[in-house]
């Protein structure tokens, strides 16, 4: 094999390893949606603390897949990092002054995805969700 064979090999594989990635972050973006909309529909034992706080395990981790697809560049800590720190300052600043969201929600039949509640309490699990959605983008930049 001549050395102009190998160059053409490493350049295509250069190509096709950003379109491999997408392809896998969208894989992961079509499992994990609507996982979190179940999360939110979910009607079983305890489905306050499901739809309140497993689903904002999930939503850290869709927005960082959604950020990943558009800005593909960006590394996976700081961008999880930044993610938490926002879902939890917002979280802080609702609590504390609950009149500035009064009309903000977003709901899907009888169902409010976003701007229902918000508490101190979710933190954490938004810290969970940065943790696994860290091991996610991962995966994804390494296939």
């Amino acid at each position: 094999m001549s050395t102009t064979e190998v160059k053409s090999t490493s350049s295509e594989d250069r190509q096709e390893a950003p379109t491999k990635r997408r392809r896998i972050l969208l894989q992961f973006l079509v499992i994990c949606l609507p996982l979190w909309l179940s999360f939110k529909f979910y009607n079983g034992p305890y489905s306050e603390q499901v739809g309140t706080y497993l689903s904002g395990i999930l939503l850290l981790i869709i927005c960082a897949l959604a950020i990943q697809l558009i800005l593909p560049t960006l590394r996976e800590a700081p961008l999880l990092i930044v993610l938490f720190l926002i879902f939890s300052a917002i979280e802080l600043l609702f609590w504390q002054k609950p009149g500035l969201v009064e009309n903000f929600s977003i709901t899907l039949g009888k169902v409010t995805l976003i701007g229902d509640a918000f508490s101190v309490n979710r933190i954490p699990y938004y810290g969970v969700g940065a943790f696994i959605g860290y091991f996610v983008l991962k995966a994804c930049r390494a296939s």
